[in-house]
């Protein structure tokens, strides 16, 4: 069932990947309006369901700039599991959408096929894209441990592309401050408390997604995602989705986070990984079984925990 309409990307794919996401996020809200679904959050959840879809299709075109025919399907199964297994503990907001969609974009400008040449517009708009993320929270300056990949590799440690990472930097701040004086009145950007969950949720479910996602980051090579890692695209997006999974288990364990997000940066790394998970079951009939195992448990463990179930 699962394994046969995710195995290639398809109109088939993107149609069940829109309703596996929106009944997930519907799921969600009915559990943490304790049962009541009201017109407003039916509507939203259709925004979120088309926002899930494009997050999904900016990750494998970031591996090769086009649709991915295996991973790509296989992402469009991942992220609505991950709906469910996340730990919902605040809502989205203009701040938090901002910051995904910016490292999505620093997503798809590191994994850009350089062709030979020196990467100083990359460097310049992942700097760019990064101060601008830590405007938000200084402690998303550990992103700048991707444009610094670029000086592990001989041919782009230049002097020019350090001045280029520094001026972005430096420019980028500045425009903010002067932004942020005349917007408030004030130079540096003040978090404010967002609006949260009242509950004390569990994080048992999450857990094991974050680290089932740490151990296929570390052994899992599938023979067809490996035949392609010499493309420097794949190669990069694999990169830069590992540090973005160590940096948001860095935010939740060190307390980085302004607000109580704990675990909002680890969504998207997390689907990704899954999806390769998902992907090394060869065999389709255990490969459904445990898609559905997933389900099963992630939908019975939310009804209990939001008391929605008596046992």
């Amino acid at each position: 069932m699962f394994a046969k309409i995710f195995k290639r990307v398809s109109i088939q794919a993107f149609i069940a990947s829109f309703f596996l996401c929106f009944f997930a996020n519907l799921f969600v809200i009915y559990c943490t309006s304790l049962g009541t679904i009201k017109q407003e959050a039916f509507l939203k959840t259709l925004g979120f369901s088309f926002l899930f879809i494009v997050i999904t299709i900016l990750v494998p075109l970031s591996e090769n700039k086009k649709l991915n025919a295996k991973f790509g399907a296989i992402h469009l199964l991942s992220f609505p599991l991950a709906i469910l297994l996340f730990n919902q503990e605040g809502t989205l907001d203009l701040r938090r959408g901002l910051i995904g969609l910016f490292l999505l974009i620093a997503l798809n400008v590191y994994t850009r096929d350089l062709k030979q040449k020196q990467p100083i517009k990359e460097i310049f708009l992942l700097s760019v894209l990064i101060t601008s993320i830590s405007f938000f929270n200084y402690n998303f300056v550990l992103f700048y441990t991707v444009p610094f990949l670029f000086f592990i590799e001989p041919q782009y440690r230049r002097l020019k592309n350090g001045i280029i990472l520094i001026t972005g930097i430096v420019c980028t701040a500045q425009f903010l401050m002067v932004c942020s004086y005349f917007l408030t009145g004030h130079f540096f950007y003040k978090s404010n408390n967002l609006s949260t969950i009242d509950f004390q949720v569990s994080e048992t479910l999450w857990l094991i997604a974050i680290n089932g996602s740490v151990l296929t980051a570390f052994f899992f090579r599938s023979a067809q995602y490996k035949n392609t890692l010499g493309k420097n695209g794949v190669f990069r997006a694999f990169q830069f989705m590992f540090i973005w999974l160590i940096i948001s288990i860095l935010f939740r364990y060190l307390n980085l986070y302004h607000g109580n997000e704990r675990w909002l940066l680890s969504f998207i790394p997390t689907a990704f990984f899954l999806g390769f998970g998902l992907e090394y079951l060869k065999n389709n009939l255990i490969k459904n079984l445990f898609i559905l195992a997933i389900i099963i448990i992630a939908v019975y463990f939310r009804l209990h925990q939001y008391n929605l179930i008596p046992f």
